[in-house]
């Protein structure tokens, strides 16, 4: 079975299409997103695009991020509807209903957790983006990658590579890359406006960081703590907390670093580690997920609790692995 050329398939037969990104969106769900939307109404369909969630400021300079809508605002049944950068399908939020609502079901995605929850799905377990899946189901459609497409995978592409940076970033991701290039896309501009822009707001968020990094387990855990009182008086939202982990995994001697936001009443929990450590499967003993570096979840307790609790499973690992 060619998971690729069954899920295309699918996509050309459809008429009225829904794209789904996951709560919480960073780069690479909503780039892949958007270019997808691009290349299916190049196609002449209907194309809508749903979150659960509110595109960070972090991600949002380029214009097109308005085009998202609210999945309350679903007012038809789609001939088919695809989870985009969706680990697990409980991470589309309220929006499973657009999803559930389809005829068709389908998943592109990149996670090494993904159970595959779609009719069909064309997943590549521990790749590097999902944009990277996009940019490949883009090109097998023949469909010439726009300027605008361009732009919207390479976002996705070096937000989930860390700029080219993490381990997993394949010869693949480079090829991709400077087709990419080739087609429009500015890696100056996007470079400039997700590293090395911040908004006062941002700064003000991370200083507090800083100030409640804590490390533990002889300092090998470096750990965050931001409650919503500290967002509110920062200026930000809780989900302007993309990079701050990594304060704590930089910090020499730190394998694995975890950042708590009390978030809605939950606390989200965002884990890191340097290889070899693994922190997809801290998070999924907390019905969460992701990748083997780089993973979250949401847990349902106080500050306390859910701090006590991670480091409890952290220390576990760690004296597994001893």
């Amino acid at each position: 079975m060619n998971e690729l050329r069954d899920w295309l398939d699918l996509v050309r037969k459809a008429e009225k299409l829904a794209l789904i990104s996951h709560v919480s969106p960073d780069g690479d769900t909503v780039g892949a997103a958007l270019a997808l939307r691009l290349a299916f109404l190049s196609m002449g369909k209907s194309v809508d695009v749903y979150c659960d969630g509110e595109v960070p400021k972090s991600i949002a300079f380029f214009d097109g991020t308005q085009v998202y809508m609210k999945p309350e605002q679903a007012a038809c049944a789609y001939d088919a509807a695809i989870a985009v950068d969706v680990s697990d399908r409980r991470q589309m939020g309220s929006a499973a209903t657009v999803f559930d609502g389809a005829k068709v079901r389908l998943v592109i995605d990149h996670h090494e957790t993904n159970p595959g929850f779609g009719d069909i799905n064309f997943i590549r377990r521990g790749e590097c983006a999902c944009c990277l899946l996009a940019y490949e189901a883009i090109c097998a459609m023949g469909i010439a990658i726009s300027r605008e497409m361009a732009g919207w995978l390479m976002l996705g592409l070096s937000t989930d590579t860390g700029h080219f940076m993490y381990p997993y970033t394949s010869p693949a991701t480079f090829a991709a890359a400077g087709k990419l290039i080739e087609a429009g896309a500015d890696v100056s501009y996007i470079t400039r406006m997700l590293y090395r822009t911040a908004s006062r707001e941002k700064v003000a968020l991370t200083r507090t960081a800083y100030q409640n990094m804590r490390f533990e387990l002889n300092g090998q855990v470096g750990m965050i703590t931001l409650s919503a009182a500290e967002f509110a008086e920062a200026g930000c939202l809780p989900t302007q907390t993309e990079g701050l982990v990594n304060k704590a995994l930089e910090v020499e001697g730190v394998r694995l670093a975890f950042l708590a936001a009390e978030r809605d009443g939950a606390i989200k929990v965002s884990l890191r580690s340097v290889e070899p450590e693994t922190v997809n499967d801290i998070a999924k003993r907390f019905g969460g997920g992701g990748h083997a570096q780089a993973a979250g979840c949401t847990l349902h307790m106080t500050m306390d609790e859910a701090v006590a609790a991670v480091l409890a499973a952290i220390e576990e690992k760690l004296e597994q692995n001893v």
